[in-house]
């Protein structure tokens, strides 16, 4: 197994690392949840150090044989308190580029997109308009982001009390004038966003986001069904994901029931960041690498 050091094609260029077995079976691009992480989970914007998806990656091409491809996002390298600048097609094109180095350099082998979280909606969104073998989806929330946070804020006001109830009070406020500024088609520079958003630090805003970002996921840019397209779909969740709507693993197992080319798999004991929640140290859960890898194992052989 070696790691090799890559540049991705964005404007500005990303930095990259490309994982490769002796003799790889199938390709992966791995992509991250929602912030600006680089290619192992860090976000240096908030101090959050992590070694999730350098985990992951190490994982599938250990045992699967899988060459994996992951990179770092737009806003990464910038430090805490920096306006970000980044939106969804953005994104999408940051993919597009990263799975075309992915290409050349696996010339020939089956393409497959893993995505974690917001990622897991950013390549079921890619694949409908990329020709890859198959999707999977790890942790994916079931509408958009922009909701979701509304509803957690909700869900502090409604089970908080004190401070934590003053908290989602305060995030409500947050995303209730971030609406009106999208249903009024304002469009607020990073910095006019960032000076707007400080007065909600520690309460909705979270120091990463874009206003575009934000924007994008209130209007759905990301509503996606590769499968229409005729691209399989793993779609994964855990029994122990506390960030996503008390339903969401039940949505998406409905969802899947009714296309042929989606297969859904529970893990009660997984929890948001793809980690075994019945252990107190963090690791990666075995049974999501072993979904992950024999699924993709099994679709790069049909």
């Amino acid at each position: 197994m070696e790691d090799i050091e890559l540049e991705i094609p964005t404007v500005p260029p990303r930095g990259g690392t490309l994982t490769l077995p002796g003799q790889p079976r199938a390709a992966v691009l791995l992509v991250q949840g929602s912030g600006v992480h680089d290619r192992d989970g860090n976000m240096q914007a908030v101090g959050f150090k992590s070694t999730l998806y350098r985990r992951v990656a190490r994982e599938l091409t250990r045992r699967f044989d899988l060459a994996v491809l992951r990179f770092d996002k737009r806003g990464s390298d910038k430090p805490a308190g920096a306006a970000h600048d980044y939106s969804i097609p953005q994104r999408l094109d940051d993919l597009r580029a990263a799975l075309g180095v992915l290409r050349q350099r696996t010339a020939g082998l089956p393409l497959f997109l893993v995505g974690h979280s917001e990622g897991a909606m950013m390549v079921a969104k890619l694949a409908e308009t990329e020709a890859v073998r198959g999707v999977v989806s790890l942790a994916a929330p079931f509408g958009n982001v922009f909701e979701l946070q509304r509803e957690r804020a909700r869900r502090l006001v409604r089970e908080g009390k004190g401070a934590q109830e003053a908290r989602g009070e305060r995030a409500l406020e947050f995303y209730e004038r971030l609406e009106q500024f999208f249903k009024e088609g304002a469009k607020l520079l990073p910095e006019q966003f960032l000076e707007f958003a400080n007065e909600y630090k520690d309460a909705g805003f979270q120091g990463w986001e874009s206003y575009e970002w934000l924007a994008g996921h209130w209007a759905d840019a990301l509503q996606a069904d590769p499968t229409k397209q005729g691209t399989p779909m793993l779609v994964v969740q855990g029994g122990r994901d506390a960030r996503l709507w008390p339903d969401n693993d039940q949505r998406w197992e409905q969802w899947c029931s009714t296309r042929e080319l989606a297969k859904y798999v529970r893990i009660d004991h997984m929890g948001h960041d793809l980690n075994d929640a019945r252990q107190k140290v963090f690791r990666v859960d075995e049974d999501v690498l072993n979904v992950v890898g024999e699924w993709v194992t099994q679709r790069s052989e049909v």
